[in-house]
């Protein structure tokens, strides 16, 4: 379940920001596929410090997700992805 909420947390902010922001440069692809890895390798990094698993569903590491795929963006944008 936490790898699943993880995955939709980052499709979810991915469609947002393509939404909120359509003239930025990258495919909507592009950008879902940065938010899913940031949103892992942020949920990732929250179960290492205890904040939940891959199997189990907890907010906070789903709130360290948000924080990943929303850093992902971020970087991408800057460095013109």
């Amino acid at each position: 379940m936490g790898i699943i909420s993880w995955i939709i947390t980052g499709l979810v902010t991915g469609w947002l920001k393509r939404f909120w922001l359509p003239g930025r440069p990258g495919g909507f692809v592009a950008t879902l596929v940065l938010a899913v890895i940031g949103a892992l390798v942020g949920g990732y990094i929250a179960s290492y410090f205890g904040l939940g698993s891959l199997a189990i569903f907890h907010p906070g590491a789903l709130g360290v997700a948000l924080a990943g795929a929303l850093m992902m963006m971020l970087v991408a944008a800057k460095l013109r992805i």
